[in-house]
């Protein structure tokens, strides 16, 4: 009995097999979900989704594509591309057929089967492919309506007064930094005013990514009572390290949370002066930021 049951169930797990392959794209991707490391030639990119990463055709021929298109299938896939169910056009957002195309030839060969056939040159199946491809590329994940990704859009944050970003910079900043010490040449530091404006509001130092460095201010206080001020470099349940402020190093086991150590947090005063500073449409935030951007 026992044997019967194992035949029948790898049985029915080859017929599964079987299916799933018959089921499989021809030139599907060899590398999961993403595409990594498969995809035919002229897929586009390798790593991400054919419809986002494959090259668009020029404004010329995705005009002609749409008006093809638009006289020869939007009857039956309406002019959105989602289909007209009445008359069993399928959403062509998302079906594989366009999505597996590359250059027009499946949809070439889709419109020759279709009832009744359209019979249209390759180089028009083509346009309208393209067409149908720009399309695809503006839809968002998980297959939201197009739009969701837009494009050709830029951000600019250098949006604040320069000149009263000076002002509010030396009311609010000027006590722990200077932009003749620390922040020298800052704004020259961070081609992307978005970067520079990150950088200060988080608290980096200086620019080019670095930050305060390992660890942080605080205290060890050993068994007899000694307080070791320095900063604290490392902190687990067996050991703790500080670096002193002449620059020696002390390691001390600990045990059962002795020594005690504190940790002061390093952009506390930073994190208190950003709060005050706060204002409903951050007017301060972007006046420093159009100022510091100045500090070349």
């Amino acid at each position: 009995m026992l044997q019967k049951r194992l035949m029948s169930a790898a049985v029915v797990a080859g017929s599964i097999a079987m299916i799933l392959q018959a089921q499989a794209p021809a030139n599907a991707p060899a590398g999961g979900r993403g595409g990594r490391g498969g995809g035919a030639v002229g897929a586009g990119r390798r790593g991400g989704f054919p419809q986002y990463t494959r090259p668009l055709a020029s404004q010329d021929v995705l005009v002609r594509g749409k008006s093809l298109y638009d006289s020869n299938c939007a009857g039956c896939h309406a002019a959105d591309l989602r289909g007209v169910p009445a008359k069993s056009g399928p959403n062509l957002l998302r079906e594989e057929t366009t999505m597996r195309d590359q250059q027009g030839e499946l949809v070439a060969a889709s419109l020759a089967k279709h009832r009744p056939a359209v019979n249209l040159p390759l180089s028009d199946s083509a346009a309208i492919s393209e067409y149908i491809h720009s399309i695809q590329a503006t839809m968002g994940g998980q297959g939201s309506p197009p739009g969701r990704n837009p494009v050709g859009l830029t951000y600019n944050v250098l949006v604040g007064d320069a000149k009263a970003g000076a002002a509010a910079f030396t009311k609010f900043c000027a006590s722990c930094h200077s932009v003749t010490g620390d922040l020298k040449g800052i704004g020259a530091k961070y081609e992307d005013p978005k970067d520079l404006q990150n950088a200060w509001v988080s608290g980096i130092r200086g620019g080019g990514g670095r930050g305060f460095g390992r660890g942080g201010p605080g205290t060890v206080t050993l068994a007899n009572g000694e307080k070791l001020e320095g900063r604290i470099v490392r902190r687990d349940d067996f050991l703790v390290t500080v670096i002193l402020a002449d620059g020696t190093r002390r390691s001390i086991t600990r045990e059962n949370g002795v020594p005690a150590v504190d940790i002061k947090d390093p952009q506390e005063a930073h994190k208190k002066m950003m709060l005050v500073m706060d204002d409903p449409d951050n007017r301060n935030m972007h006046d420093i930021t159009a100022y510091l951007a100045t500090i070349q």
